[in-house]
Parts: C-alpha cells; structure tokens; sequence
C-alpha cells in the first residue's frame, strides 16, 4: 500500500508540473547591491508600461516566478534609482540573464526559442554596426590622405556589409514568420525602405493571427498602411487633375469616376455608421436636387463594411445620385489613394476633372456649387 501511495503521489506531483503555468527568471546580477529593488514591467496595448512584479537581489542574484504571458510581447527589467534596462521576450519557459550594472546593454539572456532568436538578432546587427563604424573611420581617414583608390574600396566593402545586413533582416522574417522577431525584423526593414509598404503587407500576410494582434503586429500594421497612404496619395491637392477610380455600385456592376462627371462633380467620402455624415447628407441633398439639372454630378464613396448597411442608408437618406464601395472600411484603396482619414470629406471637381476645391460643407457648399454652375448657366 505504501508503494502504491507513494506512485500516486509521485504522478500527482507530476500532473501538478505540467498544469504549472507561467515562466521564471534565474538572474546574476554583477555589481548591484543587496536590497536592491528589481522590477518586471510589461508593456499594454496603448503602449504603457505596466509593473507585472519585483523582488530584490541579494549576493548579486535574484530569481522571480512570472504568470503566463497575456500577449506576445516584450516586457523588460528595470532597477530602483539605477538607470538603464534589460529587454526581453515573455515566453513560457525559464529565462536565464546575466545583468551588468554598469553595462546594462551587454547583458546576455537565454531562454526560449523567442529570446534565443532575439539575441541572436540583436548580437548579429551589433557585429555589423561595429563593422560599419570601422569602415566609416577607415574611410574618413583614407579621405583625409586623398588615398581615392583606398576610399573607393571601403565604399564597396561598406556596401556590400549593408546588403548582407540588410539579407539577414529578410531571411530572418521569412525563416521565423511565427516569432514576434520577425515582426521587429519587417518592421525595421519598412522603416529602412529596405521593402516598400506593399511588400511588408504580403510578409506580414503569412506571419501567425496571433502575432497580427499582439501589441507589435498592430503597431506594424498601422505603420505599413500609413506609408501605402503616403505612397499613393495622388492627385488630392486643390488645382491637381483627380484621379480616376473604379469600385462596384449597389447593384454590383463596376462604376468608375469618369463615368460620373458632370460639369461640376462631388467626389463624396461618406459612410453609413458616420453620424457627422449623415447630419451633412440633407445638406448634399438639397444642393444636388437644387443643381442636378443645371450640370451637378456626385458620386458616394462608403466607407462601410456591410453592404445592407450601405445601401439602406443611401435609400434612407435618399441620396439619388451615383455610389461606390469597397466595403474595406478605411482600408477602402479610393479612400487610402485621395488621403482621406476622416469622413465626411469631398473633393469638387471641374468639367475637366481638376479639383477645385475640397472639404465643403453645409452653406460653404452650397454657395461654392451656386457659384461654379451660375456663372456656366450664364
């Protein structure tokens, strides 16, 4: 019976081993104090730093036991009245640091596949930025001497270094597509123009749903679509030709810009669920039944996400003129190309498809409309 008691208390204990969650910090701490306080911060969505836990080092050593993780992200130690920090990755496994005082960047982590492959990152781009700095000196100095041939052959080396940095950042985030390492590697690739934005939109297609909406994942996101906004942004200034778009209509048929004009057209960025649009469609709508005849176009672009929505809100608010969408919310490409970032907006477009004028509502609109149709009705 003893026997038996003791195997089943040998497997509870091993049932309890594997139901443990969470990770673990073993750190020596070279140079600190005794007492001295060690703090676990993490950081949430909106980008503030949150203190997870703290303990306090003694005889250069402290160990922390850390709950699991809520999203893949970086958390980060910090010392109290000591400057500096120490960066790394919150994985469910045990983490070993080795902490520098007065070197806080050359601290050494070991842990998981994440903080492995994150060291191995950081430690690589360090040899190469080390690499650089001695071939910037050595080019300087060979530049000083008028030694052209010497200075010439630096600047190709250099080059050369820079694209095999600049591969490793690419191999890195396509042999790692599940590591948040990866998401710092594109990052700094978009950031560097190494990849244009429709590029790092492609890779990050292929990187794990759950690193899409970690803190990082959303950050790169927002950063990728932002500088689509900039590298399409075209035609938006007022005295710039429009350009022409295509998207479906209610009915599904495709329906294009040029299709649309009249002699004064009203590009119309709207949306079912923008209650300032909504308020401002009576005001479009008077003007349109008011100079329709006389020569006034409008075509709506919705910003909506839901066809139902869109086009019961067009009969609701009996909007009788032409509409298009996307139903791609704000990553709608008509809107993303004419920089628009909030709604409601309109561009004014003249007979010939320049813009004339833009962002008018309510009587601004009306006398801006009076004054383009008038004078061509005279």
């Amino acid at each position: 019976m003893k026997k038996i008691a003791l195997i089943a208390t040998t497997l509870l204990v091993i049932a309890c081993q594997k139901d443990q969650k969470g990770y673990s910090i073993t750190a020596n701490a070279a140079g600190f104090e005794n007492g001295t306080v060690v703090y676990v911060n993490a950081i949430s969505q909106s980008s503030r730093p949150i203190i997870i836990d703290s303990t306090t080092i003694q005889n250069e050593k402290f160990e922390i036991a850390l709950p699991t993780p809520e999203s893949n992200d970086f958390n980060y130690l910090t010392f109290k009245d000591i400057r500096g920090n120490v960066l790394f990755l919150a994985e469910n496994n045990p983490i070993k640091i080795t902490i520098y005082k007065d070197s806080m960047r050359s601290s050494v982590i070991e842990g998981g596949t994440e903080n492995n492959l994150f060291s191995t990152y950081v430690n690589t781009l360090n040899k190469y930025n080390e690499e650089k700095a001695k071939l910037s000196n050595q080019h300087h100095v060979s530049s000083k001497l008028g030694e052209t041939d010497k200075v010439l052959q630096i600047s190709a080396k250099r080059e050369e270094l820079v694209k095999k940095e600049n591969q490793f950042r690419k191999d890195l985030a396509d042999k790692h597509s599940n590591s948040l390492v990866s998401i710092m590697a594109l990052t700094d690739l978009l950031n560097l123009k190494i990849v244009t934005p429709q590029e790092a939109k492609t890779k990050l297609s292929t990187i794990n749903d759950s690193l899409k909406t970690s803190r990082l994942g959303k950050n790169l996101e927002l950063l990728i679509n932002s500088a689509i906004t900039v590298a399409t942004q075209k035609n938006i200034d007022i005295g710039s030709p429009a350009e022409d778009f295509s998207a479906p209509a209610p009915n599904g048929k495709v329906l294009s810009l040029k299709e649309s004009m009249g002699k004064v057209t009203i590009i119309d960025f709207w949306a079912s669920w923008c209650k300032p649009c909504r308020i401002e469609n009576p005001n479009v709508v008077k003007v349109y039944n008011k100079y329709h005849k006389k020569g006034l176009n409008i075509i709506g672009v919705s910003l909506d996400k839901k066809q139902d929505a869109w086009t019961q809100a067009i009969a609701d608010d009996n909007l009788d003129w032409n509409h298009v969408s996307n139903l791609q919310f704000w990553q709608d490409p008509i809107a993303i190309a004419y920089g628009v970032r909030s709604i409601p907006a309109t561009f004014i477009l003249d007979e010939k498809g320049n813009i004339i004028a833009k962002n008018l509502r309510g009587p601004a609109l009306e006398q801006k409309i009076a004054e383009l149709l008038e004078q061509k009705s005279l």
